[in-house]
């Protein structure tokens, strides 16, 4: 039941984002490109230890579908966040041609063996005037061991998102998934 949540959420989220229907997209996928901010997606914001996780729409309407979390997944949410933000400074340089696979941290072998066997995401001319960079993270949802998360990314020449699935491997958390 978690399961078909966490899909049907990030489904949701894909399409609300506009992937895969938007015509005017980076290469292969490194993210939806827009010229506009996304504001229908659903939001999450990670409050201070204790209190609960809050769901809220691009209205500031609360959402009582997903309402709180327990205090561990509030930990492993955030552990997750942080993997992310480790991850995204590696691979966004990555993705405008800038460094290689290699210098990617908080992801699973076998995203970085993908990665590590395609080109840079972006195309060049793009790439050589951008400069990325996360402008937020937003949680999705939890689901056992993995958290989806939504970057937003600005790189001063468009806007796009893109969809991280941040998996636990032991004790660490590692990005093994990017749309």
């Amino acid at each position: 039941m978690v399961a078909h949540r966490l899909t049907a959420a990030a489904i949701a989220l894909a399409s609300a984002a506009g992937i895969g229907a938007c015509g005017d997209e980076y290469t292969r996928g490194a993210g939806v490109y827009t010229n506009t901010t996304t504001t229908t997606v659903p939001t999450t914001t990670i409050p201070t230890p204790g209190a609960p996780l809050q769901t809220t729409d691009s209205g500031g309407t609360e959402s009582s579908e997903r309402g709180q979390i327990s205090a561990r997944k509030q930990r492993d949410v955030r552990a997750a966040m942080n993997a992310a933000r480790q991850f995204l400074a590696g691979y966004l340089p990555y993705s405008y041609g800038k460094r290689d696979a290699r210098s990617i941290r908080s992801v699973t072998p076998a995203l970085r063996s993908v990665l590590a066997r395609q080109a840079p995401r972006v195309p060049p001319a793009l790439a050589a005037k951008a400069r990325p960079r996360l402008t937020s993270l937003k949680y999705s949802g939890i689901d056992g061991q993995r958290v989806i998360l939504l970057a937003h990314i600005d790189d001063g020449q468009s806007r796009y998102v893109a969809l991280l699935t941040v998996q636990r491997r032991g004790n660490q958390w590692a990005v093994s998934q990017v749309r």
